[in-house]
C-alpha cells in the first residue's frame, strides 16, 4: 500500500498527507494509565466497560490493548508476547460526537504518545478454520427482541463502583456469571454472549485458538447462548492423563476431562469448525516502552 501511494498522482498525496495529520490529531479529551494492582488469586477481570463519554480499562496488558486499538485478533498480533505481565488501568474520556472509528485512531494515538508504540503491517500464509453448522444442525436459536421500557421509565439502577459480586462457580462447576459476560477461572471458562452475530463468534473463537476464524454458517441472525469448556488443568479440575482428580463439572466424559472448546462448540451450538490454509493480515509491533509516559 506504501508504494501504490508512491504512483499515485501528487493530487492524492497531499490528500493522503493531510489525512494522516487528521489522523494524528485525534486524541481523547483526558487519558489516565496507571499500573494494575498485583492478582489477588481469586479470578481478573479484563476489559473495558464503558459509559456514555468515559470508557474504563481495567487489567490490560499491551496486547490486548494493541489489538483493541487496531481492531485485530491477538493471532493477527506479531512482535509483541500476548501474554506480557505488566497489566495497565485506563480511563478515558471520549469527546462528545466521536464515532467508533475516531475512538479507535484516539486508543492507537494514544500508546503511539504514552508507550512510543510503532508498528507496520505484513501478510503471510498459514492455517484458518471456517466456521460452519455441524452435521446433527444449529442447536441454538435467534435472539428474541425485548420489550421496550416506556420513555417515562426510570432507568436500572447501576452497581457502585468496588462492588462487583466476586467471580465464582456456579453449581455445575463453570464460572457464575450474568448474560453478556465472559470468565475464565480455575481452569474453566463461560461465555454468554446476547445478541451476537456468527461473524463476532468466529472472531471470538480466533482469539481464543490464535488461529483466524472465518464465518462461513451463512446465518444472518443475532443469538443468545451459553457455551462452557475446560481451558487446563486448574485447581480443582480433573484433566485427561490426570485420573482421581476432584472436579466440579457436570457430564464429564469418559477420560474424566470436560469439553474443550472446540467440543463445546459442536457439542452446546450445533457448530463446527473446518481447517484450510489461508492469508493472514499481520500487525508487527516495532518497538513499545513498558513504562508509559507521565499522565
Amino acid at each position: 500500500m506504501r508504494i501504490i501511494g508512491v504512483i499515485f498522482l501528487a493530487s492524492l498525496g497531499c490528500g493522503a498527507a493531510w489525512s494522516q495529520s487528521a489522523d494524528s490529531a485525534m486524541t481523547f479529551e483526558v487519558a489516565s494509565i496507571k499500573p494494575s494492582p498485583p492478582p489477588n488469586g481469586r479470578g481478573m477481570r479484563v476489559g473495558c466497560p464503558s459509559d456514555p463519554g468515559r470508557i474504563t480499562c481495567t487489567n490490560m496488558n499491551m496486547a490486548n490493548l494493541v489489538t483493541m486499538a487496531y481492531g485485530i485478533s491477538p493471532f493477527q498480533l506479531a512482535g509483541l508476547e500476548y501474554s506480557m505481565t505488566d497489566r495497565y488501568e485506563v480511563a478515558v474520556k471520549i469527546p462528545e460526537g466521536a464515532s467508533k472509528e475516531q475512538i479507535q485512531l484516539m486508543w492507537q494515538n494514544l500508546l503511539k504518545e504514552r508507550f512510543k508504540l510503532a508498528v507496520h503491517h505484513e501478510t503471510k500464509v498459514g492455517q484458518v478454520y471456517e466456521l460452519v453448522v455441524a452435521k446433527g444442525g444449529l442447536k441454538i436459536r435467534e435472539s428474541v427482541d425485548v420489550p421496550v421500557a416506556p420513555s417515562d421509565a426510570p432507568p436500572p439502577a447501576r452497581p457502585e463502583s468496588g462492588t462487583r459480586k466476586p467471580l465464582s462457580l456456579a453449581s455445575d462447576g463453570f464460572p457464575d456469571i450474568p448474560p453478556g459476560g465472559m470468565a475464565m477461572m480455575r481452569g474453566v471458562a463461560r461465555w454468554r454472549p446476547v445478541r451476537i452475530t456468527m461473524q463476532a463468534v468466529a472472531s471470538m473463537l480466533g482469539g481464543q485458538l490464535g488461529q483466524p476464524v472465518m464465518d462461513a454458517t451463512g446465518l444472518k441472525g443475532e443469538y443468545d447462548f451459553t457455551l462452557s469448556w475446560v481451558t487446563g488443568g486448574g485447581p480443582g479440575v480433573a484433566m485427561a492423563g490426570q485420573p482421581g482428580g476432584e472436579s466440579p463439572l457436570a457430564g464429564l466424559d469418559d477420560s474424566g476431562a470436560g469439553p474443550t472448546l472446540v467440543e463445546a462448540l459442536q457439542r452446546q451450538l450445533g457448530l463446527k469448525l473446518e481447517q484450510k490454509k489461508g492469508a493472514i493480515e499481520m500487525l508487527v509491533v516495532d518497538h513499545v516502552e513498558r513504562v508509559p509516559t507521565e499522565n
